[in-house]
């Protein structure tokens, strides 16, 4: 997918797998057009080099930077995570939190310089966001396949009944979605992140997480 880059609003590290993290408002069109999207709290991890995160309160920045990262952790993955599998992916989201927050989370106090009082506040944002999302997650769970109803299709038919999926649930379920959003929201602390040192102290997490994968390979 080509996007320009914008050093700006990137952050780069000079060797191998390049971890690049751009701003969720920076996403494709065709992202945006997905009923869920928000550049609030929208966020994705697909690989080190294709990871959006909001730019939005640090609350919400930093909870939805453990769980987007948490999908990178290899531990514990659920490979069988799909649109046929509600299960499956609904233990991958919970194991993205919590995966991601344990190297995340180590890193607070580089970015708050110790200052105790708000990175207690992140923390406590994260438990209530997660919370919230998960129960996104288990409200989406009608939208559902049944077991092997992907298979044998081809990547352009499953994108498009994803998409349809999609489409269809916000359209029965969209005011049930945005009482949640509309809560996430509130979970701001007052402050947007200064992105330069939040991709700087995420890049340190996403290291970590690259180190520990390549110890389960060997």
């Amino acid at each position: 997918m080509n996007i320009e880059k914008n050093p700006s609003l990137e952050y780069q590290l000079e060797q191998e797998p390049k971890i690049i993290i751009r701003k969720s408002s920076e996403a494709p069109p065709e992202v945006k057009e997905n009923p869920f999207y928000d550049p609030e709290f929208w966020g994705r991890a697909y690989s080190p080099d294709d990871i959006y995160l909001p730019d939005s309160d640090e609350a919400i920045s930093f909870a939805m930077a453990a769980h987007e990262i948490g999908h990178l952790v290899r531990e514990g993955e659920k490979i069988d995570a799909a649109l046929d599998d509600f299960e499956a992916t609904r233990a991958e989201e919970e194991r993205a939190w919590d995966k991601g927050w344990e190297y995340l989370e180590k890193y607070l106090q580089d970015y708050y310089r110790d200052n105790t009082e708000t990175i207690y506040q992140i923390k406590r944002a994260h438990k209530q966001i997660k919370r919230l999302l998960m129960k996104a997650t288990d409200l989406s769970e009608s939208m559902y396949l049944e077991k092997g109803a992907l298979d044998n299709l081809s990547p352009e038919d499953e994108k498009r009944i994803v998409k349809e999926k999609k489409e269809k649930l916000f359209s029965e379920k969209g005011d049930q979605f945005r009482i949640i959003f509309n809560k996430i929201k509130k979970k701001k602390i007052g402050q947007k992140p200064d992105w330069d040192r939040f991709a700087e102290v995420v890049t340190k997490a996403v290291e970590d997480i690259l180190e520990d994968n390549k110890k389960l390979e060997r």
